[in-house]
């Protein structure tokens, strides 16, 4: 709002030099601005991401050793293991059938892309990429190599939060 009150506003702000070139305009700074807002903006998004699947990590956690209280503390390690053990819990509560939710895995590879920038993950996604996060995968070659980085819009995110959300189990499992 404020760069198009400036710009119709027609009033120079900003510095010239001795022969009158202009050096900077407060155009340019708030255009700067709103990139750099931006670039925030996506790297929250993102953020999002990594963190809703990593609650569905932990929820997986506390389930498990609510479920085997005389167990040692233990990794149940990847999506895969994770995947297994709600399938136990599946078979004891049918409530808890049908989880996790079949795209799942696709925010865990999305999770492993924004995190580690994941070969294997950018190989899996761009074959199986659902079309509701069509173009959110891109590779840039002058900013990152090459290598793959994921743009989310606020749609994205509300699908993906709907993904979590069925795939259970909630949080903390006392507080079913």
């Amino acid at each position: 709002m404020e760069l198009k009150t400036y710009e119709e506003g027609g009033v120079f702000v900003g510095e010239r030099d001795e022969d009158g070139d202009v050096l900077w305009e407060k155009n340019e700074i708030l255009e700067l601005d709103i990139e750099r807002l931006q670039e925030a903006l996506l790297e929250l998004r993102r953020s999002f991401v990594l963190t809703a699947y990593h609650y569905w990590e932990t929820s997986v956690y506390k389930w498990h050793h609510q479920e085997n209280p005389k167990t040692k503390p233990l990794n149940l390690g990847n999506y895969e293991k994770l995947k297994r053990a709600l399938e136990a819990f599946g078979q004891k509560d049918p409530a808890l059938k049908n989880i996790p939710n079949d795209n799942l895995f696709i925010v865990c590879h999305l999770s492993n892309i924004i995190k580690h920038t994941s070969g294997n993950s950018e190989e899996y996604l761009s074959k199986n990429m659902p079309v509701e996060l069509s173009g959110t995968m891109k590779s840039d070659p002058e900013i990152y190599g090459g290598r793959p980085q994921i743009y989310l819009e606020e749609h994205h995110l509300k699908w993906i939060f709907d993904v979590i959300a069925k795939s259970g189990p909630i949080a903390n499992p006392n507080r079913v």
